[in-house]
């Protein structure tokens, strides 16, 4: 006797959010591949003519700014403005911020001007980063946890398709297609202008496009303030402190931070010191083709792209069980040792050149892309899965906040990683891989160890009781 199982399909309202965060991650990371560039490079290359050391003190405060002002924007979604209204003005501010690259900057280019500009890029970041991922949680209830995942590993797929499409498109459009060559073919001016048109245009039609669909696609969804709604509801309980449980979920998202920040210092290498051993010390040839360093970052979001809805339906597929789908932190564990062992890879490929470092012998070019395929499958088992979690351990009122938290981790990460990558001077690759991987392997242990400590503090088992 067949048995026909009805499955439930996603809130079309998860479309607009993938729409939003694939457009935002597409001229995001397509912008950032060259805005370095476009702070070093001469007046003459169309560039700001910035000194290494400076823009770099630029560049690298305005990341950890950016990365930090969701927290700012998630209290504004939660107390005040709603999701929908706060993503609308974040992507309305983004528009401002590109064209103030094409405005701004050419007629006055010092570094007030460019801090005019990155201060817009911190408003939109703080508005819209954190709150889009908050979005996704909406349209869920509290007991529907895998669904939930799933839904987050989609919104993961989606960021990385435009991750991927991004620097590929934009890359294009900034050394090729809008760039002089002299008669040796070298490029004498680059494109950076039409890069900052092609992301404000792109950003107005996100932002007529949400203003569209929002009414239709989200409803009530995220319309209002969370914490009023929270309040509404809550007529009888004049407190505004957190109830017991909700202090032990708070407890578990501090302890899962600090894992959570710890993987993505290790993660963060693949955009610094990855970068220096391929150059170096890899043989980047393949099938007689020599792969360019920055496909490499492209090959991370297509793996995120092919890989995500694999493991999405995997999770599904362990709930419908008679054991049931994982632990969220059993994931995230094994998410951590896989991305541990991916350093160890490397560790291996670099002694096959014998203690040699000179350039003079390489090694091959399949070590670097299975460190990077081990990376992948770690990074899916715990960056949705945690960005899923903290949506679900979250208090109701401070939803939008929370998943700003996320973000942080970014920042403080980004820091610790460039300290690291700046190790490989003194101490070569080998060593300060080899270091990594046992730290990040260790603290995976010890993320399984406190499986059930943890899974007690988050208490997602209460979810199904209500």
């Amino acid at each position: 006797m067949k048995i026909n199982k009805i499955k439930k399909k996603h809130p079309i309202g998860l479309q607009l959010a993938n729409l939003c965060t694939g457009l935002n991650s597409f001229y995001t990371y397509g912008v950032v591949g060259y805005l370095f560039l476009f702070l070093t490079s001469s007046v003459e290359e169309n560039g700001l003519g910035f000194s290494v050391s400076q823009a770099s003190d630029i560049y690298g405060t305005y990341s950890m700014l950016a990365f930090m002002a969701p927290l700012l924007g998630g209290i504004l979604a939660d107390r005040y403005l709603g999701l929908q209204k706060t993503i609308a003005l974040g992507t309305f501010a983004s528009i401002f911020y590109y064209i103030s690259f094409i405005t701004i900057l050419p007629s006055n280019p010092t570094s007030v001007t460019l801090w005019i500009c990155f201060g817009i890029g911190i408003l939109a970041s703080g508005l819209g980063k954190g709150n889009v991922s908050a979005l996704v949680g909406e349209f869920y209830k509290k007991e529907e946890l895998t669904r939930r995942d799933e839904a987050y590993s989609i919104f993961y797929m989606a960021t990385n398709i435009g991750s991927f499409l991004g620097p590929i498109i934009v890359g294009y459009i900034v050394e090729t297609k809008f760039a002089t060559f002299n008669s040796a073919n070298e490029v004498v001016s680059y494109g950076f202008k039409y890069a900052f048109l092609t992301a404000a245009i792109l950003n107005v039609i996100q932002f007529l496009g949400f203003i569209y669909l929002a009414p239709k696609w989200l409803k009530k969804v995220g319309k209002y303030p969370s914490f009023k709604k929270v309040e509404d509801k809550e007529e009888k309980n004049t407190s505004t402190g957190f109830t017991k449980e909700e202090k032990g979920r708070i407890l578990a998202m501090i302890i899962m931070f600090v894992f959570v920040v710890l993987f993505w210092s290790a993660w963060y290498q693949t955009q610094t010191s990855f970068s220096l051993l391929a150059k170096n010390l890899v043989d980047r040839s393949i099938f007689g083709f020599t792969m360019p360093i920055s496909w490499l970052i492209s090959f991370n979001g297509i793996l995120c792209v092919v890989l995500a809805p694999v493991l999405a339906k995997l999770w599904v597929r362990l709930d419908e069980t008679k054991r049931g789908d994982l632990s969220v932190s059993a994931k995230m564990a094994l998410g951590m040792i896989l991305s541990g062992i991916a350093f160890g890879v490397l560790v291996v490929g670099l002694n096959t050149l014998g203690g040699v470092t000179d350039g003079s012998s390489k090694m091959s070019i399949w070590y670097i892309l299975l460190a990077y395929l081990l990376l992948t499958v770690g990074e899916l088992m715990l960056s949705p899965i945690g960005m899923s979690l903290f949506n679900k351990l979250s208090p109701a009122k401070y939803s939008s906040f929370v998943m700003a938290i996320w973000y942080l981790s970014f920042s403080l990460a980004n820091k610790i990683s460039s300290k690291l990558t700046g190790f490989t001077e003194s101490l070569g690759f080998t060593k300060l891989f080899g270091f990594i991987a046992i730290v990040v392997i260790v603290f995976g242990v010890i993320l399984l160890l406190l499986k059930g400590y943890l899974e007690k503090l988050m208490a997602l088992e209460k979810f199904k009781d209500k």
